[in-house]
């Protein structure tokens, strides 16, 4: 009986562990490459530039073992053609006989217009409907790209291979964590009846022969005529920072100003963007003991950027050099055989400490101070009474660069 229970419960037992639910194998993660969704371009003189980032995970989050290849690929579409809004007007004015008349002549009787308002109402409208000449050139330039629709299907099934980085060439492109690919300008029409191309790229890694990343995002670009690059270039060190100043390019849309470190090659994202009615700029984040590279590049398209050429570059090595404010508003105050010093500390971050200089009765100016005096406070001990003595206090920074002397104080020991 025994033995019958007992064979009973395990099978039983067996049962139950095989009606457990099984979850269905997982594949393993893939190995193609991510896509770089954020390319960007941009026209900078005769060259396109696109940055992006250098891919390091898989579409599976694995680390990318080696990327082999960059490429770029392309397509061409031609911008369509408008019709001539001026001559769509002329025919507005010389409208037909007919319902058209009849609708004119209700508007009118509909409700007058006093004399009085009329030219105002006429004048009010132009401004708000009729944009001025160059105004509505520049708009439709900067939008000329938005007319072309891209699809990322269709751009895989008719883009073309216009670049490959590989080995040296593609580790020169790589600064940091960024991929700078630099591909020249092929030709810009010329003159208004020349046909216009936009150029819609995007890019893909390859991490082997068979492992090929999706494209990235798409962007589009129309090569332009790049604008006049600004002269003059020239900068300062001062110090709050280094002044960077140019004259005018002919740029309808300002400036941009780069600056790099001189051991790094490529400028990367501008400084600042500068409008186009500025000649100079402070780069107050410069810090000591740097050397740096700047240029600025005149910009006529901003979306995207179409930007001159870089004509000129300038090298600073920016040392601390500039001595501290004086302190100012000094105070002396007699005490029984002591003079108590107070001031106005200078207002210079850097500013390490100060030092004390005391003329007696006879004699020249000393230093009384060994030691910098962090504060602004200094109390003069052990004078004999009766005695006048003078005082001139000097700020010191961190690179032992020395202020002007604060104005002298007397006072006469008690």
């Amino acid at each position: 009986m025994f033995s019958r229970n007992l064979i009973a419960l395990l099978v039983t037992a067996t049962l139950l562990l095989g009606c457990g639910r099984k979850e269905p194998p997982k594949p393993p993660p893939s190995k193609i490459p991510a896509p770089m969704n954020n390319l960007t371009v941009q026209q900078r003189g005769q060259e396109i530039l696109l940055r992006m980032s250098f891919p390091t995970i898989t579409i599976g989050g694995l680390p990318i073992e080696n990327v082999e290849a960059i490429e770029i690929w392309e397509m061409k579409r031609i911008i369509p053609t408008f019709l001539d809004l001026e001559s769509d007007v002329d025919e507005t004015e010389d409208a037909p006989e007919g319902d058209t008349a009849t609708e004119e002549v209700a508007v009118e009787e509909a409700e007058p217009i006093p004399e009085e308002e009329e030219d105002a109402t006429e004048e009010e409208a132009a401004g708000l409907f009729r944009l001025p000449e160059d105004a509505l050139e520049e708009e439709l330039e900067e939008s000329k790209e938005a007319m072309i629709q891209a699809d990322p299907r269709e751009f895989a099934g008719a883009a073309t291979l216009r670049w490959t980085l590989r080995g040296t060439e593609l580790d020169s492109a790589v600064f940091g964590d960024q991929i700078l690919v630099r591909i020249p300008v092929e030709e810009i029409p010329e003159g208004e009846s020349a046909e216009e191309t936009v150029l819609v790229l995007a890019s893909r890694s390859l991490a082997g022969g068979r492992l090929v990343s999706p494209f990235s995002n798409l962007v589009k670009l129309l090569p332009r005529e790049p604008p006049t690059a600004p002269s003059s270039l020239a900068v300062e060190a001062q110090p709050r920072g280094i002044e960077v100043s140019w004259e005018g390019g002919d740029g309808r849309k300002g400036y941009r100003i780069y600056r790099r470190l001189a051991n790094v090659r490529d400028y990367g994202l501008p400084l600042f963007s500068a409008s186009v009615d500025a000649e100079r700029y402070l780069d107050a984040s410069a810090l000591f003991d740097q050397r740096y590279i700047y240029t600025v590049t005149s910009v006529s398209s901003t979306e995207p950027v179409v930007e001159s050429a870089i004509a000129a570059e300038q090298e600073v090595h920016y040392q601390d050099r500039f001595p501290p404010t004086s302190p100012r508003d000094p105070v002396v105050l007699p005490e029984s055989g002591r003079i108590r010093l107070l001031w106005e500390p200078s207002p210079e971050e850097d500013v390490k400490g100060y030092e004390i200089y005391r003329q007696g009765p006879e004699g020249e100016y000393e230093r009384i101070t060994p030691e910098l005096v962090l504060g602004s406070e200094y109390l003069d001990r052990n004078l004999p009474g009766g005695l006048t003595y003078r005082y001139f206090i000097v700020a010191v920074d961190a690179t032992g660069n020395q202020s002007e002397a604060s104005e002298v104080i007397e006072a006469r020991v008690p």
